[in-house]
């Protein structure tokens, strides 16, 4: 599990940079700071999302929309948590270091300005 968390790293940190150089056009501390901003939000809203479909919430709604619109049979039914991604756990670590990074960049951005 360490090595994919390294990998997803790399790649979001990656992703951070080529973002940086499309919206800024050069990679600055604030560039840096608020593309991160950006991504590690998503990797924790995405995990987060994952959590709560994953813990049974919307089984009742997503059973009643499927009985109301489609033709399917009971035994065909299955319930959203089941549909879902299993692996929440390894986007929720990667949002929230590169939100710490993120944070890091901010306090030293503060302190050179």
């Amino acid at each position: 599990m360490l090595k994919k968390v390294l990998w997803w790293i790399v790649i979001s940190q990656l992703l951070i940079l080529l973002f940086s150089f499309i919206f800024y056009k050069g990679v600055s501390l604030l560039s840096y700071t608020n593309v991160s901003f950006i991504v590690g939000t998503f990797f924790i809203l995405y995990s987060l999302a994952g959590y709560v479909l994953k813990g049974r919430f919307f089984d009742i709604v997503f059973y009643s929309f499927q009985h109301f619109f489609s033709r399917m049979q009971d035994k065909d039914r299955r319930p959203l948590s089941e549909l879902v991604p299993q692996n929440y756990l390894i986007p929720f670590i990667v949002g929230v270091i590169t939100i710490a990074v993120m944070l890091c960049t901010l306090l030293w951005y503060n302190l050179s300005v």
